[in-house]
C-alpha cells in the first residue's frame, strides 16, 4: 500500500470509527422506516461482506423502486454505515435503499473492489423479492471513490466486456440511473491521484495495456455502457475539475447527463449531499434525484 496512503488510512480509520459509534449512540430510526443492519452474503472471491437496508415500514401497493448506495473515502477509508442518514432521506422519499460495503486498499486493490459492489448487486438482485423492490427500477448513487466504484458497476452491468475485464458475474439487473457525487472518476492519470492510487487500485492490471484503455471513463465502451447520469458537485470541491470534466466528455458522447453545480456556499464541500444531508442544498439534491430517478 502507497506510505502516503497508509498514513492516511491509520489516521483516518480511527476517526471514522469514532464518528460512527458516537452516531450510533444518539441515533434513533425515523418513525415510519425500517431498518435491517449488517446483512451478510459472500463477495468478489469469497470475500464476507454486508449491506445495510433502508425502507418504508408502509410503502403501500407495488414494488419500491431501488438506490444502491456506495460510499466514499478514498478506497482506503469509509464505512457503509457513514451514509446513514443520507440512506435513511432517500428511503423516506419511498425508495428501498441498500448499502453495500467492499474491502478497502489493504484487503484488496481497487478493481477487487469494484468486484464487491457488483457482488453487492447480485445480493440486491436476490433480495428483491422478499424486501419488495422493483428490479427495472434500480438506480446506483456513489460518493467520491464510491462514484469510481458506482460507475463502474454500472457500466458492466451491460457491458460483458467490462464484466470480463474486471471478472465480475451478470446479476441480471440493468442500472436506470446512475448519480455521482463529487465522483473521484480518474485514477490513472498524471495527477497527483494518479500518482498515488494506480498501483493500489490496478495492481498488475496496470502493465495490461488493453485493460488500462477501460479505465479512461471517457472511452466509448464505458460511456455507451452507463445509464443517464446526474452528476452533483460545488465551487468548495476539491474534486469539482472531475465533475465538470466528465460532464463535458459525456455531452460530447451525446450520452444523457445533468448536472447540478453549486457555486455558492463554502460549506457544500466534497459529496456534501451524503456526507452533509443536514443542510438545506443537500435535501435540494436528495429531492431532485429521487424526481429524475422516478422519470427515467
Amino acid at each position: 500500500m502507497n506510505p502516503v496512503l497508509k498514513y492516511l488510512s491509520t489516521n483516518a480509520r480511527k476517526r471514522v470509527s469514532q464518528i460512527i459509534s458516537a452516531s450510533d449512540v444518539q441515533h434513533e430510526v425515523p418513525a415510519g422506516l425500517t431498518e435491517i443492519p449488517d446483512l451478510t452474503y459472500s463477495g468478489h472471491n469469497g470475500a464476507l461482506l454486508a449491506a445495510d437496508v433502508y425502507r418504508p415500514k408502509d410503502p403501500g401497493p407495488g414494488r419500491l423502486p431501488v438506490i444502491v448506495m456506495i460510499h466514499g473515502g478514498g478506497l482506503f477509508v469509509g464505512s457503509r454505515k457513514s451514509s446513514r442518514i443520507f440512506c435513511e432521506n432517500m428511503a423516506q422519499r419511498g425508495f428501498l435503499v441498500f448499502a453495500p460495503e467492499y474491502r478497502l486498499l489493504d484487503e484488496a486493490d481497487g478493481i477487487e473492489a469494484a468486484g464487491d459492489i457488483c457482488d453487492g448487486l447480485s445480493f440486491v438482485a436476490d433480495s428483491l423479492d422478499s424486501l419488495g423492490g422493483d428490479p427495472d427500477r434500480i438506480f446506483v448513487i456513489g460518493e467520491s471513490a464510491g462514484a469510481f466504484l458506482a460507475l463502474y458497476a454500472s457500466a458492466a452491468a451491460s457491458s460483458l466486456k467490462i464484466r470480463r475485464a474486471f471478472g465480475v458475474p451478470d446479476h441480471g439487473l440493468s442500472v436506470r440511473g446512475l448519480v455521482c457525487f463529487g465522483g473521484m472518476f480518474y485514477t490513472a492519470g498524471r495527477d497527483v491521484i494518479g500518482a498515488v492510487y494506480k498501483k493500489d487500485i490496478f495492481g498488475k492490471r496496470r502493465k495490461d495495456k488493453a485493460f488500462m484503455t477501460l479505465i479512461d471513463p471517457e472511452k466509448e465502451e464505458v460511456t455507451g455502457s452507463l445509464p443517464p447520469v446526474l452528476l452533483v458537485s460545488s465551487k468548495a470541491d476539491f474534486l469539482r475539475s472531475y465533475t465538470l470534466r466528465y460532464r463535458k466528455a459525456l455531452k460530447a458522447a451525446g450520452h444523457e447527463c445533468r448536472l447540478l453545480y453549486f457555486r455558492e456556499g463554502k460549506e457544500l464541500t466534497h459529496a456534501f449531499p451524503s456526507l452533509k444531508p443536514h443542510l438545506d442544498e443537500s435535501r435540494k439534491v436528495m429531492d431532485v434525484a429521487a424526481a429524475w430517478f422516478r422519470k427515467l
